[in-house]
């Protein structure tokens, strides 16, 4: 199974993005139009840029541009207009499916941008509808999409932040339950809406997460 690495043009703590750049092993790297600087800026090379490249500086994108053209390096350049039916992220998300990724991680997807936010976190429903996890990562959140009939384990080891929480996404969430944490759940039912299944806590080794029917949002979180 391939994992892929996007790189987009939200908000990015560059301190914890070269830590979890050095501690994950990735085999290819998307920089999605503003990513492209943030990639720069963390040393790595692309393996495909993609966008409208309506964000990024003009001379790091002429820079790169140049070096397609004479084949310094070996990358493959994208450009897409302005207006079109999807944004870059989305474009690059796409990209990463049809080359045969299993898993993407999303780094650069959060920020003031509320609306590029919630777009992008549609995204991980796109990829689970064809078979490909998905994740969001930033300094503070660790996002990720499960539907059912659908598990999801986490280690006490491995966990991201000190809270772990539930987001329905469809109407109903059937079939909830939760062990390992500080408020279990067996078989129950949330709406859309509530708040039941908001920070809680890892306390056993594993944290385990069952549905039965319905897509929730897996969130571990931390304070800033």
């Amino acid at each position: 199974m391939s994992r892929a690495l996007i790189v987009t043009g939200g908000w990015l703590d560059m301190e914890f993005a070269g830590n979890f750049c050095n501690a994950n092993s990735f085999d290819l790297l998307y920089a999605a139009d503003k990513g492209l600087q943030y990639v720069h800026e963390l040393g790595l090379e692309p393996d495909y840029i993609i966008g409208d490249f309506d964000t990024v500086d003009d001379s790091l994108l002429h820079e790169y541009e140049r070096k397609a053209d004479c084949g310094e390096k070996k990358f493959v350049m994208e450009r897409y207009p302005a207006r079109k039916d999807a944004t870059d992220t989305e474009l690059a998300v796409q990209k990463a499916i049809d080359m045969g990724a299993g898993e993407i991680t999303l780094l650069g997807a959060t920020g003031s941008r509320l609306d590029h936010v919630l777009a992008n976190v549609g995204l991980l429903g796109l990829a689970a509808d064809k078979g490909v996890k998905c994740r969001i990562v930033d300094s503070c959140n660790r996002i990720s999409y499960l539907k059912g009939r659908g598990e999801y384990c986490i280690p006490k080891r491995e966990q991201y932040g000190t809270y772990l929480s539930l987001i329905p996404l469809t109407p109903s969430v059937t079939g909830l339950t939760m062990t390992g944490v500080d408020y279990p759940v067996k078989d129950r039912t949330i709406r859309q809406g509530s708040s039941f299944t908001v920070s809680n806590r890892i306390v056993g080794n594993t944290a385990f997460i069952a549905i039965r029917e319905g897509a929730v949002l897996i969130i571990e979180s931390r304070d800033e």
